[in-house]
């Protein structure tokens, strides 16, 4: 524990500022500012935001080339070079002059590669969310904000225990970041817990849809969540701002807030506030005649916060920074079972630090670390504490950045380690106590083929991840497992011309099994079944093979990906029949592995029909089979969107539908087919680009009525509930900074 804080202390020890920082502002075409505009530094990824009046500030930048990307959702994205001269001369204040768009146009990503690389350049599907698209997606849960991006769906069991779902992959398979590090929350350990990232935090969100192993390990065999609040970025405000939120929405009755403060401190120094609340009574969904007009013991109360330190040097920037989330949430039930309350916390300190060099060949090295602490009880309908879940984690990663080396184009080269405790305790534990160590090296290498820009991008992994169980008298004698893996992917990537591009890949991925899967055995209140463990389970390894299109002019964006997949070893829980425990009855599952197969397609496209406004089509279909042919359980039906909108900047208006087909593949485990559904009708309004008002249906009009689909057994009814969403933020920002000078910042 000392060792761990002491080196969350050298991550942010200060050094002097020598060189000026970079500044400049970002305006449209007719010289208006631009507010809230993402600006990265690429390959080295110094970030900035830009303020109500359109201006940003870089941490100053060692000698040499760099690219600067600015992005910013109605606007075209912005590439330009960027020279620095050493010496220590002035730098020119940038204008950044951005074309207006009606298209949704994505800006760098740098969650799948690591290097900060176009999304027409990454061998993977990504999606991104920030600026009014966020807004347009927002939802309780971040599984929900992202429910209709190609590929993604999300596991439901009630509003505020959801998880995304990849590809038909979800719980340890998908793994959720926030500011690029490991969230260490139960999230994706069973159906009865949530992820612990209020959406309204988020600045931006970016997604890698399938196997992200070669940079994350293990838990990203289905693809990685990445949410960018900002809160260890290294930026540096140009002046003091803050930013607000607020939102209500009448199917879950209640509000979120969030508000956010920065301010530099003097030139080498800043900090940064934000805060949220949420709460919201039980989900409405229409007159049942079971369960009334509200599904039971569905309300919530959230509320999170953070606090971080930023410094800025020519060599390096560093941040560090408290997180806090904390929360209570009920569970669905079925009439004639009895409630399940969940309340607990998550607590970070988060720190990351950026070292620039002056070589091209490695331009800088990036050390993240955490601890974090969890916990959770679950509560019956006596106020009784069931069980309790407790998870320490500890992080650290490492990361160089590779440049050009003759042929060889942008590479990352790192290691990671991953320490955890976990624990559950109470009279209905599920699990014995369990300690898991993990280790991890890795190499990404983009090379060019001197054909055009085609270029060949590998990467190898491997990963050993040891899990101990804990004696005890209820679970008995401790077991030990070791996994070794080897993870790989070798990618095309060919720009056919300005506007297509094609890329394959072809992936090796890997997952251990979890402490659930292991060792569990005992009945769960939160899942409302049994559950057994097998400690001889196998680790995961998946194979995948997958086409991706990229097509992008002035009228059209669009993505769309064929896919294949196979995953030795795949663990699920097998349904094996009903017991009666204390006259309820429950049904029992014991994890079990066999082959499953994977084959699908997905994709979005826009098109500019006329002037502003913008017609937009998105789907997937998923077909998941074990190696028998017989369907995997919890498969998401095929899907298919259809959207227009008209955006004239300060005003914008538009509605979707979303369709979901039959869903009669259904598996072995406890699940009933799904009828066709026409799933949330929307219309919006948004105007003064900081108020919105949003009407949609939450629910589906099937052939048969219209119902609202909860998890649980028995928690689904016929329904028809509206809901109205009001959003409002704004930004504000001053025209000086604090009045700290430079000898109080370099104390």
């Amino acid at each position: 524990m000392r060792c761990f804080v002491l080196l969350l202390s050298l991550l942010v020890l200060p050094t002097t500022a020598a060189a000026q920082a970079v500044v400049g502002s970002v305006r449209d075409m007719d010289g208006r500012p631009l507010a809230e505009a993402h600006v990265l530094v690429v390959p080295i990824e110094r970030r900035a935001v830009t303020d109500a009046e359109g201006r940003f500030r870089l941490p100053p930048l060692p000698a040499g080339e760099y690219r600067l990307d600015v992005s910013l959702i109605g606007f075209a994205p912005v590439s330009r070079v960027l020279r620095v001269s050493g010496g220590g001369g002035s730098i020119e204040p940038l204008e950044i002059r951005m074309t207006p768009t009606p298209l949704t146009l994505s800006g760098i990503e740098v969650t799948a590669s690591g290097t900060g690389r176009a999304p027409a350049a990454v061998t993977q599907a990504t999606s991104q969310l920030s600026g009014k698209a966020l807004e347009r997606e927002l939802s309780g849960t971040v599984a929900q904000t992202l429910r209709y991006q190609p590929g993604i769906s999300v596991r439901f069991n009630g509003p505020a225990a959801a998880m995304p779902v990849m590809r038909g992959l979800t719980g340890d398979r998908v793994l959720v970041l926030q500011d690029g590090q490991r969230t260490a929350d139960l999230a994706g350990s069973a159906t009865d817990h949530g992820v612990t990232i209020d959406p309204l935090a988020a600045q931006r969100v970016e997604v890698v849809r399938g196997p992200a192993t070669l940079l994350y390990g293990n838990n990203a065999l289905g693809g990685v969540v990445n949410v960018i609040s900002g809160d260890v970025s290294g930026g540096m405000p140009t002046a003091p701002q803050a930013a607000f939120a607020i939102r209500s929405e009448s199917a879950y009755p209640g509000i979120a807030l969030n508000g956010r403060v920065s301010a530099p401190l003097g030139e080498a120094f800043a900090v940064s506030a934000r805060g949220g609340f949420r709460t919201a009574g039980d989900m409405r969904i229409g007159a049942d005649p079971l369960l009334g007009r509200r599904l039971r013991n569905t309300e919530q109360r959230s509320w999170n916060g953070s606090f971080a330190v930023s410094h800025s040097s020519e060599t390096w920037t560093s941040s560090v920074a408290a997180r806090v989330y904390d929360f209570t949430y009920g569970l669905p039930y079925p009439p004639g079972a009895d409630p399940i309350d969940l309340r607990g916390e998550r607590f970070e300190l988060a720190a990351r630090t950026d070292l620039v060099f002056e070589a091209q060949a490695f331009p800088s090295l990036r050390i993240d670390a955490t601890l974090q602490e969890y916990a959770h009880d679950e509560i019956d309908a006596g106020d009784v504490v069931q069980q309790r879940f407790e998870l320490d984690t500890r992080t650290l990663n490492v990361m160089l950045r590779q440049g050009m080396i003759g042929p060889l184009h942008e590479g990352a080269w790192g290691a990671s380690v991953l320490l955890k405790d976990y624990a559950a305790t109470g009279p209905a534990a599920l699990t014995p106590a369990a300690v898991s160590r993990a280790f991890g090296i890795f190499g990404f290498q983009a090379v060019g083929l001197g054909i055009g820009e085609a270029a060949l991008q590998l990467g190898g992994r491997f990963d050993r991840y040891a899990i101990e169980s804990r004696s005890s008298e209820k679970f008995g004698a401790g077991v030990e497992r070791v996994f070794d893996a080897l993870s790989g992917s070798a990618g095309l990537n060919v720009p056919v011309s300005n506007a297509f591009t094609v890329s394959l890949t072809a992936a090796r991925s890997f997952r251990a099994p979890t402490v659930e899967e292991l060792f569990s055995g005992a009945p769960h209140a939160g899942t409302g079944a049994v559950e057994y463990g097998n400690a001889g389970l196998q680790e995961e390894h998946g194979r995948s093979l997958e086409l991706l299109l990229h097509l992008r002019t002035s009228r059209l964006s669009g993505q769309a990906s064929v896919y294949a997949s196979a995953i030795d070893g795949y663990i699920e829980p097998v349904f094996v029949g009903d017991t009666i425990i204390d006259d309820v009855t429950l049904p029992v599952f014991v994890y079990g592995q066999d082959e499953a197969r994977m084959r699908g397609i997905e994709g979005m496209l826009e098109i500019a029909v006329a002037g502003d406004v913008v017609v937009g089509l998105r789907g997937d279909v998923l077909h998941a089979e074990h190696r028998d042919g017989t369907p995997l359980s919890f498969m998401p039906p095929a899907r298919l969107g259809l959207s227009v909108r008209w955006d004239k900047g300060t005003l914008s208006l538009g509605g979707d539908a979303h369709h979901e087909f039959a869903q009669t593949r259904t598996g072995a485990a406890d699940e009933a087919p799904t009828d066709a559904h026409t799933f949330s009708v929307r219309t919006r309004a948004r105007a003064s680009g900081s108020s919105a008002v949003y009407t949609r249906s939450p629910c589906a009009w099937t052939t048969s009525g219209t119902r609202c689909t909860a998890s649980r057994p028995a928690a689904s009814r016929t329904s028809r509930p509206r809901q109205v969403a009001i959003s409002r933020s704004g930004i504000a920002s001053t025209s000086e900074p604090f009045g700290f000078g430079p000898d109080w910042a370099l104390a």
